[in-house]
Formats: C-alpha cells, structure tokens, sequence
C-alpha cells in the first residue's frame, strides 16, 4: 500500500465521481480506476459500491476514509511543525486554547522573562477540539477540564492552574452595579449580551439559563470587546470568565454570577506519548509558579 493510492482513494471518496477526481489529480480515469481496484485487492475488501456507472463510498469505505484523513492530517500537522523548527532557530513554545482571553496575562508575563523564546499562541473551538484533537504541531493546551472530549483525555498529562467561574458585566448606573453577586433569574428581563458560541464561556451559561428556565439569548452572541462596548453605553449586560485577565472600564462594574454547578477547573495539558524539551519544561514550570502566584 502505497501513500499515493491513498490519495487517490481519499480523493475519489471525497469527490464521488472516478473523472472528476481523475482530473483533479491529473491523471487519466482507467488509471485512477486501477489504482483504486488494486487498493481494494490488497486490502481484501471493497471500499466502493459499483452501480450503473456510478461509486459510491461503502461502510468499509467510510471507516478506511476516516483513518485515512487522519494519516493525511498527521502528515500536515507534521509539516508544519517541521517547518516551525526551521523559522524558529532559538527556543519555541506553540500553545493553543479555546479563549484568546486564557494566556494573555501569561504570555505577556512569560516574554517579559524569556525574551529569547518565541511563542506562537492560537484559539480553537470546542467543536473543532472534538472532531480533530489535539494538534500535534502544539506543545500545550491551555483549557478548562470540561472542555477534554473523553475520547482522547486519556492520552493527555495535566496540571491544574486555577478554578473560574462566570462574572457579570453591567453598567455602573445599573440598579444591580452595587449587588456583591447577581442570580441570573434578577437578569431575565435584561437585554442580554452572549459570549460567542463554540466556547466553554458559553456552554456553561446555556446550561444555567436552562437550569433557570429562562431562554437562551441566540441572536446576540458578540467578543468580549464588542460585548464591554455595548455594557459601557448601558444598552444591556453581558458575561466574562474571572480567568480572562479583563481590565474593566470605570463605567463598568464586575459581579459574580451566581452558579451552582460551581467554580470548574483551568488545566494546562500536554501529551502523555511525547517526553517534553527542556525549554517546554521552562514554560510548564513558568506558568505553575505564574498562576500560584
């Protein structure tokens, strides 16, 4: 079995039509055909049902389709941290998170002290962190327990960092501003600001608005600087995440939001099959000391 068939099956499962993928891959149609039935020969089973001219992708198919894609990911991810290593000839640090907000302070902290390490730090989605993992072209994850599908928690090491929780940001000329906490329940009539979908910000509020019977805001779902804008003119009120490092506006108060499921744990993670450099020691020992402190 060869890498180039493997493409080519992946291409004529992902296109559906044997010409079509033939002519994406420049190639002529008998040959793709043959490549594909040599395929299936070594493979000892049929990936494709033939019918009336058409091919259309089987449950063995479906199944080879997913490892396959998984191997084609493996190999880019493998690539791109290859070619990192050779942009980056002093020491690297690559981390990824599902809220931008979670290492600003950190990052900010960490090149104040390091300022020979380069750090490349990016967000992801919940949903994506489901379907793909996580990247092996990244040294850490940085998120809370909650948001580690179980289908691959078991292949991670962990540190803990902090618990969080929801906060409110409303007005200062609010009639709750000078509350020292706020129920959501106080909050139904209000015009209500989200945090963008796809976060763990935003799951963990869904589930107190259903816990309270109160309907999820769907159609105002804003960043975090679009939704202190809309706070600071007093057009509503809005949530952030205590860990988010945020610097309210004077005009803008922060009070916690009362949440009984309670606080959930922020955790730096990293694989349990990769032994780390020394440098990404440095960072891990960095960021205990930091958030300790």
């Amino acid at each position: 079995m060869e890498l180039q068939q493997l493409k080519y099956f992946k291409s004529v499962a992902e296109i559906g039509k044997i010409s079509a993928a033939a002519e994406s891959l420049f190639i002529s149609a008998p040959a793709l055909s043959t490549s594909i039935a040599r395929l299936e020969r070594e493979l000892g089973f049929a990936l494709f049902d033939r019918t009336n001219n058409k091919i259309i992708l089987n449950q063995q198919g479906q199944i080879f389709l997913k490892h396959v894609s998984e191997i084609f990911s493996s190999l880019d991810s493998a690539l791109q941290e290859i070619n990192q290593s050779l942009q980056h000839q002093g020491p690297h640090i690559s981390i990824v998170s599902v809220n931008t907000a979670m290492w600003v302070n950190l990052i900010t902290a960490f090149t104040s002290d390091y300022p020979q390490f380069t750090l490349s730090c990016s967000t992801t989605t919940l949903k994506t962190l489901v379907e793909n993992g996580f990247s092996s072209q990244h040294s850490f994850l940085l998120t809370t327990e909650a948001d580690i599908p179980p289908s691959f928690s078991e292949e991670l090491d962990s540190m803990f960092l902090f618990d969080t929780y929801p906060m409110v940001m409303i007005n200062k000329d609010h009639p709750l501003a000078q509350s020292e906490s706020i129920d959501l329940r106080s909050l139904a009539n209000e015009k209500i600001f989200m945090p963008t979908a796809g976060y763990s910000l935003h799951n963990r509020l869904t589930q107190l608005f259903e816990l309270n019977d109160i309907p999820v805001p769907a159609d105002n779902s804003y960043s975090l600087l679009a939704r202190q804008q809309m706070v600071k003119e007093n057009l509503g009120v809005s949530f952030f995440s205590m860990y988010a490092g945020y610097n309210p506006l004077p005009s803008i108060h922060c009070i916690p939001l009362n949440d009984p499921y309670g606080p959930w744990a922020t955790k730096l993670y990293w694989r349990k099959n990769r032994t780390l450099t020394k440098d990404e020691i440095a960072f891990k020992k960095f960021t205990e000391a930091f958030y300790k402190h």
